[in-house]
């Protein structure tokens, strides 16, 4: 006898539109240099409690007979036999400020690369990707502020020529030039193909001392110097106006326009010009003139 067979339920697909916006909330600029900070906090507790440590050690072979002799012995108890110091632990030490710098860079390309892999940046690159191919060059800081700069132009106004001279007056910025300054340190010092010592020096020779000392109250290190632990601070200090520079100008005007009036756009107006005000000035990264100008521009 023939049974009737059970039909399955056939998977209708879905007929909601799926949702795309133009930045998730997480690649929004304010989110990624917040995440950037962060991840500069956590180490820097890290760079103080060791930096005591050493200090601490620093003192105690201050009092000792023989440093080079102290830390053999010191060596010795902790299976360290093969440690025989022919240098000062004072040039050992300079090492605990050459990590903290490479820390900061590796926080700080990280933090390029998501830049530079958000949906706008993404459609930007395949726009014109001759355009790109010509500005995606030199160190991943150029080439994310290359972006950035390109991202700021008018469709109309994009040329190669144009990218590169604001890319180039942009880098004489104080926070732009000491993080390419201490690239260099940071590469002769750790990189096993290093740096000329001339591309150095011409970095150093380049920086604006008068506008950064007025900015930071302090200057690098030479490079025949010796870093300290105020180097690993100004770097950090550097990098991280850099990253906002790069994160505020992620985004052009136009984006953050459409972004306000999509997000905003259906409230009341007393409510929708404070609740845009706040996201422009946290999500959006803007200073006071530029959330005016935009909220101006818009027509609220």
């Amino acid at each position: 006898m023939a049974t009737k067979k059970t039909q399955e339920p056939r998977l209708k697909p879905s007929t909601q539109p799926q949702k795309r916006t133009e930045e998730s909330d997480d690649s929004l600029p304010g989110k990624l240099e917040m995440q950037f900070r962060r991840s500069l906090g956590r180490h820097n507790l890290h760079l103080n409690m060791l930096e005591i440590s050493a200090q601490t050690f620093a003192d105690t072979i201050s009092k000792q007979a023989s440093e080079p002799g102290y830390i053999r012995d010191c060596a010795k108890k902790m299976g360290f036999h093969s440690l025989y110091p022919d240098a000062s632990f004072a040039s050992a030490r300079v090492y605990l400020v050459y990590s903290h710098i490479a820390y900061v860079f590796s926080a700080g390309d990280l933090l390029c690369d998501r830049i530079r892999s958000t949906d706008s940046m993404k459609a930007l690159k395949r726009a014109d990707t001759a355009l790109f191919n010509e500005i995606d060059k030199g160190d991943f800081v150029r080439k994310t502020l290359a972006l950035a700069v390109l991202a700021t132009m008018r469709p109309e106004s994009r040329d190669v020529d144009a990218v590169i001279t604001q890319v180039e007056q942009i880098q004489t910025l104080e926070s732009f030039a000491l993080v390419n300054y201490y690239r260099l340190i940071r590469n002769e010092e750790l990189h096993a193909a290093g740096e000329p010592e001339s591309r150095t020096t011409a970095a150093w020779v380049a920086l604006p001392e008068a506008r950064i000392k007025a900015r930071y109250g302090m200057m690098p290190t030479a490079p025949t110097g010796q870093l300290s632990s105020r180097d690993a601070l100004l770097c950090s200090k550097a990098w991280q106006e850099v990253v906002t520079w790069l994160c505020r100008h992620m985004l052009n005007d136009a984006e953050g326009q459409a972004s306000i009036k999509k997000r905003f756009g259906r409230l009341q107006a007393e409510r929708r010009d404070a609740a845009a005000r706040k996201f422009l000035k946290l999500e959006l990264l803007y200073s006071q003139e530029d959330i005016d100008a935009t909220m101006s521009t818009i027509h609220w």
